[in-house]
């Protein structure tokens, strides 16, 4: 199976196979003289559409013919009327209450919707630019998570990567964990669009 060839995708696994190498970050010493000269903090985020942005995502032994794509991105097939078919779900992303004039501010694709363990799962959210220079969604909106759950695992959150072509487009490609012969779950994708604080 070849990635997908956007210099905008990053490939992240959810739930971590046991035994995977682990990151281990080392403790760096800092000089006193250093500790009362302010660094700087990390921005703070707040979330500006509904918690329940979710789509699902099917991983099974028996979706084998929907995940043998080998370019999720090539995937054209049309939706069905509720936003989901065999190798492509969608939903619209909509706005906290109060946040922007539009209640949808984008939308969220995740192409094969089924497949696997083992399948690369591409997820994009495009978001909706209104030309305006204020409460234009694709203006404000500058950091795009999306959070894995089956309910039995640890919930995971991973960073969209903004195209540097489009910037009304974020991507991700997520690799689904398990035994491709036996693990059967649904796993939930919510998805997160920030605006920072300042």
């Amino acid at each position: 199976m070849t990635d997908v060839n956007l210099p905008s995708c990053q490939i992240a696994q959810w739930p971590p196979f046991k035994g995977q190498p682990k990151t281990v970050f080392g403790l760096l010493l800092v000089p006193i003289f250093l500790v009362g000269t302010g660094c700087p903090e990390d921005p703070e985020f707040e979330q500006l559409n509904v918690e329940d942005d979710c789509l699902v995502v099917i991983v099974s032994p028996d979706a084998e013919a929907a995940a043998a794509v080998d370019d999720p991105w090539s995937v054209k097939s049309p939706q069905a009327d509720d936003g989901q078919s065999g190798d492509l779900a969608s939903i619209q992303l909509t706005s906290r209450p109060g946040v922007f004039s539009e209640e949808e501010i984008g939308t969220a694709s995740v192409t094969p919707s089924t497949g696997p363990a083992g399948t690369r799962f591409a997820l994009a959210v495009e978001l909706n630019d209104t030309g305006e220079e204020q409460g234009n969604p694709m203006a404000v909106i500058d950091r795009v998570t999306v959070k894995v759950d089956n309910g039995s695992l640890t919930l995971h959150e991973f960073e969209l990567d903004p195209s540097p072509a489009d910037e009304r487009n974020w991507t991700i490609t997520l690799a689904a964990g398990g035994d491709p012969e036996s693990s059967t779950r649904n796993d939930s994708l919510c998805v997160a669009l920030y605006a920072s604080v300042e």
